[in-house]
């Protein structure tokens, strides 16, 4: 029953993979509201792995490669995350591990409630605009940022536990990731026009795969033609501009498939697909399964 019914990537699943991965004796600290990665994580992650399928983040996740190498493909998009590199995770972001290399070693945080700041106070990257990003960061802002995660791990661990002063550690760590992100936009505003087309299309696609499978949909929302999109996706990315699009839309059923008890009838119709023989054929083309044998874990 677990391979059917996975659950989404929240305090649920990660409480099943402490209890089978032994990841504790590795440096990991979580209860309901929060968590903090110290250690290597090596079996937290192959446990991940080990399930072959999309999950979806919705809340932070702000993680810090130290060793070795993470291949992921995040919102679409494959990454090979190697060390030195902060990786940040925001709601809605479907994430499908691929491979990690033996010696990986990952520090970092996860928030699971409010974030600790007053309204209106809340940085830019945290205020839902953006879905997840990658910096890599100087030498000077890697140690701070391993030091307060430092901090945060002796904070937990300090008897009796002082709630404001993991806040304001972990405001003080989101305030550096909003900082460096943004520093890291100003330097790529040099990109060429095609892969800013090729970005916003991607944005967009994330977006609204699950309702809008034309591509004119989104050459409409982009003003430009058809012809022009199309052809600065592929020649930026290789791959057409449909294939981006069923990408999403099979990550998007992947995801309600193994996270949902939907018949498959309701998935067909909440994806926008005229029947659900019309779904199956489509996903099934996509895949090499139908629907039914992707959820049995097949």
């Amino acid at each position: 029953m677990e391979n059917k019914r996975p659950q989404r990537f929240d305090v649920a699943l990660i409480h099943d993979a402490v209890s089978k991965s032994g990841v504790q004796q590795e440096g990991f600290f979580f209860n309901n509201e929060f968590a903090v990665l110290h250690g290597p994580g090596t079996h937290l992650f192959h446990f991940f792995l080990g399930r072959h399928t999309p999950l979806l983040v919705n809340d932070y996740r702000m993680g810090v490669v130290l060793q070795g190498e993470l291949h992921v493909r995040m919102n679409l998009i494959e990454h090979r995350i190697k060390a030195g590199t902060m990786v940040f995770i925001g709601p809605g972001t479907i994430v499908e591990p691929i491979s990690i290399t033996p010696d990986v070693h990952v520090i970092g945080l996860a928030l699971f409630r409010d974030l600790p700041f007053s309204v209106g106070r809340v940085p830019t990257l945290f205020n839902g605009s953006v879905r997840d990003c990658r910096i890599v960061p100087g030498e000077q802002q890697l140690s701070l940022v391993r030091q307060l995660i430092e901090c945060l791990w002796l904070t937990v661990h300090t008897q009796p536990f002082c709630r404001p002063a993991f806040d304001a550690l972990a405001a003080a760590l989101m305030q550096l990731y909003n900082d460096f992100h943004s520093q890291d936009m100003e330097q790529q505003e040099g990109t060429t026009h095609g892969t800013d087309i090729f970005n916003r299309f991607i944005q967009l696609v994330n977006g609204h795969a699950r309702q809008e499978h034309k591509l004119a949909y989104y050459a409409d929302r982009m003003c430009l033609t058809q012809r022009y999109l199309g052809s600065v996706v592929r020649e930026v990315s290789g791959a057409t501009a449909k294939e981006w699009i069923d990408r999403a839309i099979v990550t998007e059923a992947k995801v309600m498939l193994r996270h949902s008890d939907k018949p498959m009838s309701v998935v067909a119709d909440e994806l926008h697909f005229p029947s659900p023989s019309f779904f199956a054929k489509f996903f099934r083309r996509i895949t090499g399964l139908t629907p039914a044998e992707y959820r049995a874990g097949n």
